[in-house]
């Protein structure tokens, strides 16, 4: 994907130090929004389900995510991102919420030497929906893993209802009009005869 950098931002990456952070949207029941450097950041993002500033918490939760491959061909990209689950915040987090395709968003941003930045300095690295988490544990540690894959993960699956009797009675419990939509039918005539 091409994009354009702006001239303050191209100067910051060209300094002999650069401060990078990235900006985590976990989109569930209640928006949870972090970040990786060691001060919170407020910034007010296009995808950010509610309007204006939010503030972006430094608290020691999240630890990685796994390599973001971009390209130019139509396929699904998925990584993982670790929590710690030493505190229990994170599992609780996942476990109270209906975490399965929810949205997640991650941005970078380019940071000053005094941590300031503009909207200019700030790019969507990746948009995906939450697929899966496990939790590991060891007997120093424990981790949360979330699998987020990109919004082409269920490109394939077909929405809507079905032709039989499961997918009926989710909607008309004692209905029956779908129990024999399993035979074949070969003699049904479709338009004009």
């Amino acid at each position: 994907m091409t994009r354009s950098i702006a001239s303050a931002t191209q100067t910051k990456l060209a300094a002999n130090q650069i401060f990078v952070a990235d900006l985590i949207e976990l989109q569930l029941s209640t928006t949870q929004y972090l970040t990786t450097t060691n001060l919170d950041i407020t910034y007010d993002s296009l995808t950010a389900p509610d309007a204006g500033n939010n503030t972006y918490l430094a608290q020691g939760q999240f630890l990685s995510y796994g390599n973001i491959i971009e390209s130019a061909d139509l396929r699904i990209n998925s990584i993982d991102m670790e929590f710690t689950a030493v505190d229990l915040t994170t599992i609780g987090l996942l476990l109270n919420n209906n975490f399965i395709d929810k949205r997640v968003v991650i941005y970078r941003v380019i940071l000053g030497n005094d941590y300031t930045f503009e909207a200019d300095d700030v790019w969507m690295l990746f948009d995906g929906n939450i697929t899966a988490y496990g939790i590991k544990e060891t007997g120093e540690t424990a981790t949360v893993t979330i699998t987020v894959a990109s919004q082409f993960a269920d490109f394939m699956r077909t929405s809507g209802r079905k032709s039989n009797p499961a997918s009926q009675n989710i909607h008309f419990a004692n209905d029956r009009g779908m129990d024999f939509s399993p035979q074949i039918v070969k003699d049904i005539k479709w338009g004009k005869a």
